[in-house]
């Protein structure tokens, strides 16, 4: 294996260098998850200008959460051929210039193209960022570079919506929906550069590419997270059902063909061995469970507070304000409680995060019209705190037993769970709380809300289940802790 290490401390430039890198690295990976998020709240704005409907528009949404997901183990793999640095650097520029593509988009379907490129190209340069980290960090530093790294995936899921809702309320220049996504693209070209002078190259084994096992992987995800975001608003036609039923043969065509060549000496994309490690294979699971319930709370949450509440796109994203508050607490926290406690805080923020989402069911279950972002103030601060406690520190414990010569496609595959599990999350999360509220007609609205919904069972169902996938989330962790001692 060859790996560079971070810059040393012997000169001027060399200690600038070393201490700039990480702010580099983690702004890429927000750039990512905002852009993800940043959709959410301007969709009934670019249905209307695009002239486009739910299906269409959830389309969109696929379009970057599927290609994201499918780029994210290869990427992982290029940048430890070629350079992690180097695809990276790569992987903004594409997602630069296809971010100007989606900003002047002139109907949906350039739109979708458009999200599809610009989520392969994050697939890219975000498995760069955990792969940098684990190779030119030791110690009591990379704990500190991951939780960095947790944290700005949380704050970025925030950030990402309340720009949104900021982008569509002031419509500057008339821009509408078009500066939900034209800002990302000299922000991208920024990142970019920055990375050139101050992130170090590194590489890892320069294993040949998996092209099979890229394209399995990769119709596997298409066959799951299409029909989940797109069927529902399309009135789940026969294609979905069809769809839904073929991934676990693909899926399990792609495991046995993984196996087969590592057990022939080849190069797998997802080595059957580093999944039989028992903490990566739990933390996996760790993983899995706790972002389908924050992919779900973040849209149910958006959608309730903006359809069932009447609060402007830029109202529910103030009223999410103190929930970032918790997670940026939490993220001051972390570091010293991993320190002292190790990951025994992720068990202990699984149950303070099922805690703040039961006290808020329990809130819109006996009163949901009078809820207000003054009401709501202490549940949501409780559970950005939690969920701070478990992502942050997540990453670092599920990697920390993993060679350094595997870190590219270990980091590949936590970002590939991650936003396939979102997305998992937010179709299947969004279905249950959809069809609770449909007790009027439809609006047709973007959301595929309707008129007269039931807003307060739908709430209350989605947090009640939530808080269920946290309390899963803290059991999973304990085993993850028993078998890393």
């Amino acid at each position: 294996m060859t790996t560079t290490a971070l810059p040393s401390t012997a000169g001027r430039t060399a200690r600038v260098a070393d201490r700039l890198a990480l702010p580099v690295l983690l702004l890429g990976s927000f750039l990512a998850t905002a852009n993800f998020f940043v959709v959410n709240v301007a969709l009934p704005t670019i249905g209307r200008s695009l002239h486009a409907n739910a299906a269409v528009l959830q389309l969109v949404v696929a379009a970057y959460s599927v290609s994201y997901a499918a780029a994210l183990v290869a990427g992982g793999r290029l940048g430890d051929r070629f350079g992690r640095r180097r695809m990276f650097v790569l992987g903004l520029a594409g997602f630069a210039i296809s971010g100007l593509a989606c900003g002047l988009a002139g109907n949906a379907w350039t739109l979708t193209g458009a999200r599809l490129v610009q989520g392969a190209a994050a697939g890219i340069f975000v498995p760069q960022v955990l792969s940098t980290i684990q190779a030119g960090y030791t110690g009591p530093g990379r704990q500190r570079a991951l939780g960095g790294f947790g944290a700005t995936l949380g704050i970025a899921c925030v950030v990402g919506q309340l720009y949104g809702g900021v982008a569509v309320t002031f419509d500057v220049a008339h821009l509408t929906w078009r500066l939900a996504f034209l800002p990302f693209a000299p922000v991208a070209l920024l990142v970019a550069a920055l990375a050139v002078r101050f992130v170090p190259e590194t590489r890892g084994r320069p294993l040949p590419l998996d092209l099979r096992g890229a394209a399995l992987l990769t119709l596997t995800l298409v066959l799951l997270l299409v029909p989940l975001s797109v069927g529902a608003g399309a009135g789940w036609p026969t294609w979905a059902w069809v769809a839904l039923a073929a991934t676990p043969v693909v899926a399990y065509g792609f495991v046995r063909d993984q196996a087969a060549r590592e057990r022939a000496g080849g190069a797998p994309l997802l080595p059957p061995s580093l999944v039989r490690l028992p903490s990566f294979r739990r933390g996996l699971a760790v993983v899995a469970v706790f972002f389908v319930g924050l992919g779900g709370f973040l849209l149910t949450t958006g959608i309730s507070l903006q359809e069932g509440l009447g609060m402007s796109p830029l109202g529910a994203g103030f009223a999410l304000a103190p929930y970032a508050l918790g997670f940026l607490a939490a993220s001051l926290t972390v570091p010293r409680l991993v320190g002292r406690y190790a990951g025994r805080v992720i068990v202990a923020g699984a149950v303070v995060l099922a805690t703040g989402l039961a006290v808020a069911a329990v809130q819109a279950s006996v009163g949901y019209d009078g809820l207000t972002t003054r009401t709501l103030l202490p549940a949501f601060v409780v559970i950005g705190f939690g969920q701070g406690l478990v992502m942050i520190p997540v990453f670092g414990v599920v990697l920390a037993g993993v060679p350094t010569d595997r870190a590219g496609v270990a980091s590949g595959v936590l970002t590939t769970t991650q936003q396939a599990t979102i997305a998992v999350g937010v179709a299947a999360l969004g279905t249950v709380f959809f069809r609770v509220a449909s007790t009027g007609a439809a609006t047709g609205s973007a959301t595929g809300a309707a008129a007269g919904a039931d807003w307060r069972g739908a709430t209350v169902a989605v947090l009640a289940a939530e808080a269920v996938l946290a309390l899963l989330t803290g059991i999973i962790a304990t085993r993850l802790l028993n078998s890393s001692e």
